[in-house]
């Protein structure tokens, strides 16, 4: 009896030891001073090929390929390395990894969250995968992460085929598909990582993989969603989809037609049932002026007469034309510098309602007037409705997307000067969200606990992992430990299983 207590006791111990470590498994390491990681960027420098290539803060290729697009997510780290083959970024992970050297990676960045692609150790960018190669007879694309999706689009363009990728200029190809992806195609065939067929990544540990449903199946789902949990991917082989000339562009109206533009929006959530259609409603604040703009698509090179007309009906600038894929894409607002620091944050909703709009509209309103005075750049609350069936396309995979519970993200961003206003700024995002998430419940909808599933690309930083991927957690957790025992991508920035 003695010794089944004591046996009791010690498994005991174990449990919680086994708890306590998988609580802080993947906690960011400690501090390693800069002379030891100079130390390391040399031993990089002399065992990668001649094609790769290691910069320092002198050099003059070594800005470029630090910088984000916003200055609060721009580390100045102790090197830069641009792995230009998928070997030599082997041998950079195995060094990484058994030196324990905090590192970052880099595709197109786009992340405001301060240190997810950045970092004052070894900042790795992926500039040098940029393929893109169309395949006529599998009908796929090979897409590299170090593209923009501009390049691919433009590159694709030729053939008439697209991929379901991001919507706006200049949105970097890797954080976008590692996330999730919601794109201009969605309402069509569902989110980016619903159209990958296939991912070449390089483990922690620095082994080459092909990974995809037969192959590694674990990896793939989560890899779909997961973010840069499991290695760095080095290429994405996507569906190919047919892309004609496309009709849409931006419609831009003044604060006096505020309420008009919200009336429209709630009535082409509510009637449109034609996938090819779709919008963006960004309310926007830059610096001294504001508008509401209306980001229009339809992909066909016309659309069928009246899909638009609750909003060309409103008095607006711009105008809605017959137009290239790219051009459609390059037209569309960016709302991001490089000189300005920002966040974003984001809810999902169920329904694009009158009351949630309402309140969008009296926020950006009460926001704008209460922080454009006091150093705010930019206020932009972008509004995302797709068909509900849009999820009916998916695949499943890491970030949870089920056709039974279709979501809605709403985007909100803040940008500002100066540093010392970073933490007021954080904290009037944050609180917009919580005033639209409870807006959205009052007005009935299910969004409580773990149905209100948060997209990983627009979330804070201190997002619970639970809130973008429920469920999925400890299977994510799992997956993560199986293919990184040591832990070398809690060594990389962004959100950690």
């Amino acid at each position: 009896m003695k010794f089944l207590w004591i046996l009791y006791i010690k498994l005991l111990l174990l449990s919680l030891i086994n708890a306590v470590c998988n609580i802080t498994s993947c906690s960011f390491p400690g501090q390693i001073n800069n002379s030891t990681i100079l130390t390391i960027c040399k031993k990089i420098q002399n065992k990668i090929s001649v094609n790769s290539h290691v910069y320092y803060p002198l050099d003059l290729n070594y800005s470029s390929t630090i910088s984000h697009y916003s200055i609060s997510s721009t580390n100045f780290s102790v090197c830069s390395v641009v792995p230009c083959t998928v070997e030599d970024l082997s041998i950079i992970m195995k060094i990484i990894g058994k030196n324990r050297v905090p590192f970052g990676i880099k595709s197109g960045g786009h992340s405001l969250n301060p240190g997810f692609s950045s970092t004052g150790g070894i900042q790795i960018s992926m500039q040098c995968f940029n393929k893109v190669a169309y395949n006529s007879t599998t009908q796929t694309v090979d897409v590299g992460p170090g593209l923009v999706w501009d390049d691919v689009y433009q590159q694709l363009q030729p053939y008439n085929v697209t991929v379901v990728g991001g919507r706006v200029s200049n949105v970097g190809v890797g954080g976008f598909l590692l996330g999730g992806g919601y794109g201009w195609k969605s309402n069509q065939y569902g989110l980016s990582i619903d159209n990958i067929l296939e991912y070449e990544l390089v483990t922690p540990n620095g082994t080459i993989v092909i990974v995809n449903n037969q192959t590694y199946p674990d990896l793939f789902f989560g890899l779909k969603g997961g973010l840069n949990n499991f290695g760095i991917v080095t290429n994405f082989k996507m569906r190919a989809l047919p892309q004609t000339l496309v009709y849409g562009g931006v419609l831009i109206y003044t604060i006096f037609e505020i309420d008009d533009v919200v009336n429209a929006v709630v009535n082409f959530q509510k009637t449109n049932q034609d996938p090819k259609a779709q919008i963006l409603c960004d309310f926007t604040t830059l610096v001294d002026s504001f508008a509401i703009n209306i980001n229009a698509f339809y992909d066909a090179p016309t659309a069928p007469p009246n899909t638009f007309d609750v909003f060309t009906s409103i008095l607006h600038e711009g105008q809605l034309e017959t137009q290239s894929y790219l051009s459609l894409v390059q037209a569309l607002p960016v709302f991001i510098s490089a000189n300005m620091r920002g966040r974003f944050h984001t809810i999902s909703v169920s329904n694009i309602s009158k009351p949630l709009m309402e309140k969008i509209r009296d926020l950006f309103i009460n926001y704008t007037l209460t922080y454009i005075p006091f150093g705010a750049t930019v206020i932009n609350f972008s509004v995302e409705p797709f068909l509900p069936s849009y999820f009916d396309k998916s695949q499943g995979g890491a970030y949870p997307h089920s056709p039974s519970n279709p979501l809605f993200p709403i985007c909100l961003q803040f940008g500002w000067l100066l540093e010392l206003d970073d933490q007021i700024f954080i904290d009037a995002i944050q609180s917009v969200a919580d005033t639209l998430l409870q807006t959205a419940i009052e007005d009935g909808q299910d969004l409580e606990d773990l149905e209100e599933i948060l997209y990983p690309n627009y979330a804070l930083s201190d997002t619970p992992l639970i809130k973008m991927y429920g469920s999925n957690v400890d299977r994510l957790t799992s997956i993560r430990r199986k293919v990184d025992p040591d832990n070398v991508m809690c060594l990389t920035g962004g959100f950690k299983f």
